[in-house]
């Protein structure tokens, strides 16, 4: 993911002391910046409060972001 790559790379922090910084290891991390791997969103929730929301939840999941909106947005309609 171009923005958790980014994110590290200005930062210069290594794969394996973020990995710390969020419980998992550096294998992981590694795969979520090569895009081999999504986080869990209990995951992903700590990399936006790790990272003081530079890299949000919603960079990793879109899709479902998206398809929320769109729900919440047809409800507003309706209840209007």
């Amino acid at each position: 993911m171009d923005k958790f790559k980014t994110y590290l790379t200005d930062q210069k922090i290594k794969h394996h002391e973020f990995a710390e910084l969020i419980g998992t290891t550096q294998a992981t991390v590694t795969r979520y910046v090569n895009g081999d791997r999504r986080p869990s969103v209990s995951t992903a929730l700590k990399i936006e409060k790790v990272t003081k929301g530079k890299v949000k939840v919603s960079d990793w999941y879109r899709d479902i972001v998206s398809v929320s909106s769109r729900r919440a947005e047809r409800r507003a309609e309706s209840a209007a």
